[in-house]
C-alpha cells in the first residue's frame, strides 16, 4: 500500500503544483491581456467612428454638389424660359402693332 500512497501523493502534489502555477500565470498575464483587449476595443471603436465620420462628410459633399448642380440647371432653365417668354411677347407686340397699322391683316 505504500507504493499506492506514494502514487496518490505524487498525483495530488502535481495537481496542486499545476494549480498554483496556472493561478500565478493567470494573475501575471490577466491585467496585460485585459488592458490589451480594452485598447483593441477602443481602437476598433475609434476606427468605426472615423469611418462613419468620413462617410458622413463624403455624403454631405455629394449632396451639396448635387444641390449646386440642380440649382445651376434650374437657373439655366429659368433663363431659357424667360428668354422664350420675352421673344413671344415681342412677337405678340409686333403682331398687334402690325394689325393696328395694316388694314389688310384684319381681313384674314
Amino acid at each position: 500500500m505504500n507504493a499506492r500512497a506514494e502514487k496518490n501523493n505524487g498525483f495530488l502534489l502535481g495537481l496542486v503544483t499545476g494549480g498554483v502555477v496556472g493561478a500565478a500565470l493567470a494573475v501575471a498575464l490577466a491585467p496585460r491581456l485585459a488592458a490589451e483587449l480594452r485598447r483593441r476595443i477602443a481602437d476598433a471603436a475609434n476606427d468605426v467612428g472615423d469611418a462613419a465620420s468620413r462617410r458622413y462628410r463624403d455624403a454631405g459633399a455629394r449632396v451639396a454638389g448635387a444641390v449646386d448642380e440642380a440649382t445651376a440647371r434650374g437657373q439655366q432653365v429659368r433663363d431659357e424660359v424667360a428668354d422664350a417668354v420675352g421673344r413671344g411677347a415681342r412677337g405678340v407686340q409686333q403682331f398687334a402693332i402690325a394689325a393696328k397699322t395694316d388694314p389688310d391683316s384684319r381681313r384674314s
